[in-house]
């Protein structure tokens, strides 16, 4: 699947997303795209680790969890226009996460 038909698809059918559940520090939602079912996820945390340096010498000291800088101001509502999603969407399909459900 190429992530410019999707959008293009989006654009033409208006399709609303749907949310459908959170899990695991990720948000899914359903959209219907070429007339078929998709759920794709939205990663709301990334892994941050910080250091402690003595010197030249780099320490791990912690793995930290934070807020997705690429959610930005973006509101997520139980409906959404599918293509104010596109970014997540384009993401999901590289990584091979946009997954057909029906």
């Amino acid at each position: 699947m190429n992530a410019n038909e999707v959008k293009k698809d989006l654009y033409k059918s208006k399709n609303m997303a749907s949310f459908s559940h959170y899990v695991s520090g990720n948000l899914y939602y359903n959209i219907i795209v070429f007339e078929e079912l998709y759920q794709f996820p939205i990663s709301t945390v990334e892994n941050e680790k910080r250091y402690y340096t003595y010197g030249e010498t780099a320490i791990v000291l912690e793995d930290a969890m934070k807020l997705s800088e690429d959610l930005g101001t973006t509101s997520f509502e139980a409906k959404i226009k599918g293509s104010d999603l596109n970014r997540w969407i384009a993401k999901a399909i590289d990584k091979d996460e946009f997954i057909k459900i029906k």
